[in-house]
This record gives C-alpha cells, sequence and structure tokens, in this order.
C-alpha cells in the first residue's frame, strides 16, 4: 500500500498523486485525516475525486461522505456513472435519499428516482442509463456525426441502439459497422436485428445467464411496450457476479454477510448463536459415551481404534462440506426450485456418494489392513489384532459414516430453504456437528459389533 508524503508542497504530491490511479488513492484515503483527505480531492481534481469515492467500501462512502460540504457533495454526486450513484443512494432510506438527491442535477435525480422504484433483484436495478441511441431514420453520415459530437467518457458506445418513430427499440447497431459504413448505406440495413434483451421485471440472475450464454458486451433492458430503459454491460454483470461469489464465500465459511460498521462485540454476537448450538451437539457424544458402556469397553480394549478416528471424522466430514457446498450453489443458482428438480439432483448425488463412499471405503480397508499387520496392533490383552478386522472395522464406518453425512450435507440446506431459514449460515455447522456425531457412534458400534461377532 502506497504511503503519501503530506510535508511535500501541493506541487510535488499532485504530481505523486497523478502518477496513482483512483484505485491506489481510494485504498489509503480512509485512513487519512480529514483536512488530509481534503488536500488530496482539491489537489485530483472533481472527476478523479469521483473516482476515489466510487471504489471506497458503502460503510466508507457514508462516512464519508458526511464530511463533505455542500459543494464538495454536489461535485461528486453529478461526476458519479448513473449505476454508482444509484448504488451509492441505496445504502439510505427512502427520506434520506430525497435528501441527498438534492445535490443532484435534476435530469440526473430523475433518473435515479425511476431507477430506485425497481427491487434489488430485478434487472434494472444494476442497468446504466448512459448509452447512445439514434432513430431508424437516420441516416449514416448523421449518425457518426451524432456519435462523435454526443458521446461522453462514461457512457457505452459500443453498440448504438435503433429506435423507431414511437422510440421502441427495434435493433442494435455496433459502432465497428458503422466507422466502415458508406454514406449511402441505411442503418436498418446495417443494425442487427436479432437482438437478446431483458424486460424490467428479469431477474438479474436471468439477466446475466443471458449476457453470458451469449457473450454479450452489453445487454438492452426493455418495458413491455419494447421501450428501451437502459444497458446492463459486461461490467455491470462482473461487478454482480463479484458481489454474488463474495457473499457466497462468506456463506460457505458460515459466517453472516459482514459489516464493516459492526463492532467486534456485534460481530460476535452474529456468529456466535450457532457455535453454541454446536457445542451442545458435541456433548450429546460424551453422554451417549456414558450412556453406553460397551463403548468404553471397546476403546479399552482396542486403542489402535483412536488412530483411526481422526481418519473416519475428517472424510465424513469433507464429504458433508462436498454436498453443502454443491447444494448451496444449486439453492443459489435456482437449479432446486422445483420437486422434480430437486429429485433429479438427490438422484444424481445419491450415485456420487454412493460412488465415492465405496472406493474411500475399499482404500481405506486396504491401507488400515496393511498399517496394522505392519505394526502388529494387539489389544488389551495383548494378542495380535487381525489386520483384516480392524480394517473391516474402519471401512465399515468409512462408508456408513461418509454416506450419513453426505445425505446431511444434500438434505440440510434444502430443509432450511424450505422453512425459510437461514440455509447459508445454519447448515454448515448443523452439518459439521451430526456429521462427527454420527460418524464417532457409527466407528464405536461397528467396533463393538465385531469385537462380540468375532
Amino acid at each position: 500500500m502506497m504511503n503519501l508524503d503530506f510535508k511535500k508542497s501541493n506541487y510535488a504530491l499532485k504530481r505523486e498523486l497523478n502518477k496513482m490511479q483512483a484505485y491506489d488513492i481510494s485504498e489509503v484515503f480512509y485512513e487519512l485525516e480529514k483536512d488530509e483527505q481534503t488536500r488530496v480531492l482539491d489537489l485530483i481534481g472533481v472527476k478523479k475525486s469521483a473516482e476515489v469515492f466510487s471504489r471506497l467500501s458503502e460503510y466508507q462512502q457514508t462516512e464519508v461522505f458526511e464530511d463533505f460540504n455542500d459543494v464538495r457533495k454536489k461535485q461528486i454526486l453529478n461526476n458519479l456513472e448513473v449505476d454508482e450513484l444509484k448504488e451509492f443512494i441505496g445504502f439510505y432510506d427512502k427520506e434520506e435519499q430525497l435528501e441527498i438527491l438534492e445535490y443532484v442535477e435534476e435530469k440526473k435525480a430523475n433518473i435515479i428516482k425511476d431507477l430506485l422504484k425497481y427491487s434489488n433483484d430485478l434487472a434494472p436495478s444494476i442497468m446504466t442509463t448512459e448509452y447512445l441511441s439514434i432513430n431508424i431514420n437516420t441516416t449514416v453520415k448523421q449518425a457518426t456525426s451524432y456519435v462523435f459530437s454526443n458521446v461522453k467518457e462514461n457512457e457505452f458506445i459500443d453498440n448504438i441502439y435503433v429506435l423507431d418513430n414511437e422510440s421502441k427499440l427495434v435493433g442494435v447497431l455496433h459502432l465497428k459497422d458503422l466507422i466502415v459504413a458508406r454514406a449511402n448505406d441505411s442503418i436498418k440495413e446495417l443494425m442487427d436485428d436479432d437482438f437478446h434483451y431483458a424486460y424490467n421485471d428479469t431477474t438479474i440472475k436471468e439477466a446475466i445467464k443471458i449476457a453470458k450464454d451469449y457473450d454479450l458486451t452489453s445487454l438492452p433492458v426493455l418495458d413491455h411496450q419494447e421501450e428501451l430503459l437502459g444497458i446492463i454491460t459486461a461490467d455491470d454483470v462482473l461487478e454482480q457476479l463479484i458481489k454474488d461469489y463474495d457473499e457466497l464465500y462468506i456463506s460457505f465459511a458460515s459466517l453472516p454477510s459482514r459489516d464493516e460498521s459492526y463492532t467486534g462485540f456485534q460481530r460476535s454476537a452474529k456468529r456466535l448463536p450457532w457455535l453454541i448450538i454446536a457445542t451442545v451437539l458435541n456433548m450429546v457424544i460424551a453422554i451417549l459415551f456414558l450412556l453406553v458402556p460397551a463403548f468404553e469397553l471397546t476403546l479399552s480394549e482396542v486403542f489402535a481404534l483412536v488412530l483411526f478416528q481422526p481418519l473416519v471424522l475428517d472424510m465424513a466430514g469433507n464429504i458433508g462440506t462436498q454436498n453443502l457446498a454443491v447444494t448451496i450453489l444449486g439453492i443459489h443458482k435456482n437449479e432446486l426450485s422445483t420437486k422434480d428438480d430437486r429429485r433429479s439432483f438427490f438422484r444424481k448425488e445419491l450415485f456420487i456418494m454412493l460412488l465415492n463412499c465405496l472406493l474411500v471405503a475399499v482404500f481405506g480397508f486396504v491401507m488400515v489392513s496393511i498399517f496394522s499387520a505392519v505394526t502388529g496392533q494387539k489389544n488389551n490383552a495383548g494378542d495380535l489384532i487381525s489386520p483384516y478386522k480392524l480394517g473391516i472395522v474402519v471401512s465399515a464406518s468409512l462408508f456408513s459414516g461418509m454416506f450419513i453425512s453426505g445425505l446431511l450435507g444434500t438434505v440440510l440446506p434444502i430443509f432450511f430453504t424450505s422453512k425459510n431459514m437461514d440455509a447459508d449460515n445454519a447448515s454448515g455447522p448443523i452439518l459439521t456437528t451430526l456429521a462427527d456425531i454420527v460418524a464417532i457412534l457409527t466407528y464405536y458400534l461397528i467396533a463393538t459389533l465385531m469385537l462380540l461377532l468375532f
């Protein structure tokens, strides 16, 4: 992380700042003193100040914004791109949104108000209105002149949207086709009238899928009268995917969404309940060992069982975690929304579980039998334990523990989701604990039966 030397003159500091990208400045900006922040913004200019501001986190943006004077607020907000401005204003409640929009020029403020009407899970919530459009009757010369005269730096110009006389979208004109077109070519001949689009009630996930499936650089968003409302660019898609995967990663870690404004105690309070539940469930193991004296006798008779306990527990936890990750990903991608989807998914996962559990169990039998034969494991009486007997105990425990844990990893998130519970945060700790309980009980139950039968 680059450090700024504020002992330098304004001229020297400005030269240093000019060499830095907006992202690099944003990395150090929030940690600066208030007077240092003001000095930086004064030196880098309005446009770059807005870029720096847009790269701050939600918490940092709201904190920094409160310290700006009215002039600075107007400068920053009016130089943000529409989607960036909409995202920032979305951090506030409705009353505060109206207050902030008073700093924004009227035309831009009206656009933001329209965008804020859409739900955060719908395509219009991530679209931009900064694009170029022309009438279908425009000549190539007029279109070229229009592009050169009206394009702004933050507008998307790879595609130009062709509207009819009723402002309905009828085609997409690629900029490269316009550049190489001849003066007597017609826009209707040059444009692509077989284009992909999303409606204003299309979900973000559906819109992203369209853009991804057809490798689009931009996706127009229409209302049901075919009027163009805005476009979703490849940058918007990438930003949304990063956001989704960040949230999914947090979910897999069994943590609630992180809010930088939370104190250590608040974050602890959000994570602690599931950990406490997991601790209580783990006590079940100790209670069951007390209630079933045969387990204690088995352990005292065959100490070698302790050597392979981590193997049984870890493998059960591993397959459970794999199935949990796949199932939660399916839920987030809306691939398990119907009974038929869930039934097909479960059949596929069941086959994979059976195959993997069987192969691991066979491999475990071979490895444990070889280990037992080489090391000469003995029971409490000093008699040699048959290598194949110990191998069967471990392999049978691996198969049953892994299979049940895999089932839990598939079923738990689906169950929690069906009950409108927090499947992301609840599934991880509960699965880990249940998998341990099942694996260890299965292990010692099989070992006890083997000692009684042989």
